[in-house]
This record gives structure tokens, C-alpha cells and sequence, in this order.
């Protein structure tokens, strides 16, 4: 896979999504007064961290879907579309609910720059896991090395956005 197209289509993907949460969003805050919005963002941070740390046990909205061939046979387009669908978080399979947690703050509380923030946040956090695999001799090792320790990485992601979900909420 053409790991730069994959990469610019994760931006073409996250950061218009990002922004479409906060468009959307913006309507919502028209009607829903700040405090409302904070709580409900808080309210979805337990809840969202206590899946994480295995506190409740639920699903999360996902559309976890195999890479398609397209990415093999399109040289540069396919990663690039593929990207962008990944980006967009609607066609990929997610191994945590964090990132639903920042859909809300989003929609609820975010201001453009920190949507466009958001976005390419997003975009980073899903560069990373092809970018570990890429140097690998054996990738299917190494993927599998990744998916074991996804379950540790819950904990340490959980402990690292508790603290951004307060900030998030105070302010």
C-alpha cells in the first residue's frame, strides 16, 4: 500500500469529519444551554472510560470492514481513498471507544481550530499502527504483536484521556 496516500487521505478524511461534527453540532448548542452540553459530554466520558477499563461492557458504533483490493490494484488513489474512509472513522474496525468520546466533544463543545486539531489528531493516531508494521520483516508477527498489546494500550489510552475529558468539561 502507498503509505503517503494512505496518510493524506487519513487528513482528507479526519479533518472534514471533524468539522461536519462541529457544523452539526453548532445547530445542537443553539438549543442546548452550555451546562448541558458539558454535562452530556461528562456523562459520556464515564461512561466511555468505564468500557475502556473494563468497567461496562458494550458495544461501539463501528463498520469494521476487510481493506479492499482497490487499495492493491489503484496505485496512490486506492490508499488515498482508502485513507479517507479510514479517516472518517466510518470504515474501519476500532479496537476502543475513545474515539466516539471526542466525537462528542466535538459536537457538544469544540470550536473550529480544535475540530481541525481533532482531525488531524485523528488522522496521526490511525498513521501510527501501519507506520510500527511497515519496517517489520514478518508483518503478520508484528500484527499480531500489536493486537496483544491493544488490551494494555486501553488502560494507558483511558488513564491519558481522563484527564483531557476534565479539561474538556471545565472549561
Amino acid at each position: 500500500m502507498d503509505t503517503a496516500g494512505f496518510i493524506a487521505g487519513l487528513l482528507l478524511g479526519a479533518v472534514p469529519a471533524a468539522l461536519a461534527f462541529v457544523v452539526v453540532g453548532s445547530v445542537a448548542r443553539t438549543v442546548l444551554p452550555a451546562p448541558a452540553c458539558q454535562a452530556l459530554t461528562g456523562l459520556a466520558a464515564v461512561v466511555l472510560l468505564a468500557r475502556e477499563l473494563g468497567l461496562l461492557a458494550f458495544p461501539v458504533p463501528q463498520n469494521a470492514r476487510l481493506v479492499p483490493q482497490l487499495v492493491a490494484f489503484t496505485p496512490v488513489w486506492g490508499a488515498v481513498r482508502f485513507g479517507a474512509e479510514m479517516g472518517t472513522g466510518m470504515r474501519t474496525y476500532s479496537p476502543t471507544g475513545l474515539p466516539h468520546l471526542v466525537a462528542v466533544a466535538l459536537f457538544l463543545l469544540a470550536s473550529w481550530p480544535e475540530a481541525l486539531w481533532a482531525g488531524a489528531g485523528f488522522a496521526l493516531g490511525r498513521t501510527l499502527p501501519p507506520l510500527v508494521l511497515l519496517p517489520a520483516r514478518d508483518r503478520r508477527r508484528a500484527d499480531r504483536a500489536l493486537d496483544s498489546a491493544v488490551p494494555a494500550l486501553a488502560w494507558l489510552f483511558a488513564l491519558l484521556m481522563a484527564p483531557l475529558a476534565a479539561i474538556l468539561v471545565a472549561t
